[in-house]
């Protein structure tokens, strides 16, 4: 196999890609603290009574568990090491170093040093991204998978058929973490249809995405005893919380649907946002024949695909009634698009102005300042610098010993999550008393619970009050 023009053959190559994910899993690992997102625990509940029951049938139980990109490696895990506490964020700290490094190594062709390690920081001080990392939430796999799917897309492989297949394979399983990531295909599909013309690739493309699918609609067909024809799609439009949303949310001013990504963005992300804004530019480019490269291309027309899907996601004809809140966190996988077109479009800029044969080093600098000051701002706000993965065994284990031995009494909107995080390694018959959730006999001298966010854990506990 040919090497690459840096002299590292292909063996080394992934030996690196490996030593910096273990690098950077380390590392974000000292920003791990408590887990309280109950969407989260419910996967780790489910995907340990799934192996010890050994009903798959588990896997319908809603629509958090039907996430199967992401309950699958989580059943796989907890087979491999048992139900241990610290599998509350192995998965989703490893699919976090996965995309981080993937890019990093992705772009090394187009991307100068500087501009690598510009992008690195900014994607490692990321606030949701910290958030993301520490439980198991659907953005850091649909960010993978996604841009996994845009680099063996745009690749050079010998084979393309192939590799335009297991592209499209690629994006369905990003499509496997939430419904909404199947727009990061569509994103694929127009790179191939009008940056490249080739339509029998497209057709390629679009066969393997609606074969995968119709595997995935037979498998949870059969799992459901046949009764759901549609398979998961179906039982997702039938939720309760679909029924739910569409109660919630009233039809507002168009100008909404773009102005409330302003409000919602940390302010911080809003520059990328306007990076991302002028990406159109690529086009023109294009136009006059002197098209970007073909990864960057490829990248805003994916993002930019699921930018507007989850802007204009809507349950009627009405354009302006959203399917959904568009929380942050929504927008969580988006962000790593756009401040590949940060980096991108600031560094065009600075040579832009260059003159007097200056490369743009100034500019290039002051943007290195504000991205100093965004790891600050980091280390200063993100706080819970605690490392918690590495004592989250012994801490959970003896916050689930007491609840097990009746001293612990669950109260609060959070009770039935706090209880799914001591029943996780041993599954005890509890009682939801009026009062909270305990087992069957409590002692008289039983502890309160309704907060679970402090380390030690046995800070949150607390005198029940009479």
């Amino acid at each position: 196999m040919k090497q690459h023009k840096t002299g590292i053959g292909p063996g080394l190559q992934v030996a690196l890609f490996l030593l910096c994910v273990v690098l950077v899993f380390m590392l974000r690992s000292l920003w791990t603290h408590p887990t309280e997102h109950g969407d989260a625990i419910q996967k780790y509940f489910w995907a340990a009574e799934i192996l010890r029951s050994g009903d798959w049938s588990n896997l319908l139980h809603n629509h958090h568990t039907l996430r199967w990109a992401m309950m699958l490696p989580q059943i796989g895990l907890t087979w491999l090491l048992g139900a241990r506490y610290e599998l509350f964020y192995i998965l989703p700290l490893l699919l976090f170093s996965l995309y981080i490094v993937l890019i990093i190594f992705g772009l090394k062709k187009v991307f100068s040093l500087s501009q690598i390690i510009l992008l690195g920081t900014i994607l490692f001080v990321d606030p949701w991204g910290l958030i993301t990392s520490n439980q198991l939430l659907n953005p850091p796999a649909g960010i993978l998978f996604s841009l996994a799917g845009v680099f063996v897309l745009v690749s050079k492989a010998k084979h393309q058929n192939l590799a335009v297949m297991l592209s499209a394979t690629l994006f369905f399983i990003a499509y496997g973490a939430h419904v909404t990531y199947l727009s990061f295909a569509a994103g694929g599909f127009l790179w191939l249809v009008f940056f490249q013309r080739k339509w029998s690739r497209a057709a390629i493309y679009c066969g393997t995405l609606l074969s995968l699918m119709t595997i995935e609609v037979l498998t949870f067909n059969y799992l459901s005893g046949w009764q759901l024809t549609l398979g998961r799609l179906e039982l997702l439009a039938g939720g309760t919380h679909i029924h739910h949303v569409m109660n919630l949310y009233e039809p507002v001013a168009p100008v909404h649907l773009l102005t409330r990504w302003l409000r919602l963005l940390p302010p911080e992300l809003v520059l990328c946002l306007i990076f991302f804004a002028v990406g159109p530019w690529l086009f023109l480019q294009r136009i006059k024949g002197k098209p970007g490269p073909a990864v960057i291309e490829c990248i805003y027309l994916v993002g930019l695909c699921f930018a507007l899907s989850i802007t204009f996601a809507v349950i009627s004809i009405n354009p302006i009634r959203p399917m959904m809140p568009l929380r942050p966190m929504y927008l969580v996988p988006f962000l790593p698009f756009a401040s590949i077109m940060t980096v991108y479009m600031w560094s065009i800029l600075a040579a832009r102005i260059a003159v007097k044969n200056r490369t743009g080093k100034e500019l290039l600098a002051s943007l290195v300042l504000v991205s100093g000051l965004w790891v600050a701002y980091g280390l200063v706000f993100q706080d819970r610098f605690l490392g918690f993965m590495w004592k989250a065994d012994r801490e959970y284990t003896a916050y689930s010993d007491k609840f097990q031995r009746g001293e612990l009494l669950l109260t609060g909107q959070r009770k039935i999550v706090y209880g799914m995080i001591a029943k996780f390694k041993h599954p005890v018959k509890t009682v939801n008393r009026r009062t909270g959730i305990s087992v069957i006999d409590p002692s008289p001298r039983a502890l309160c619970v309704d907060r679970l966010n402090k380390s030690p854990l046995d800070l949150n506990y607390q005198a029940c009050e009479p």
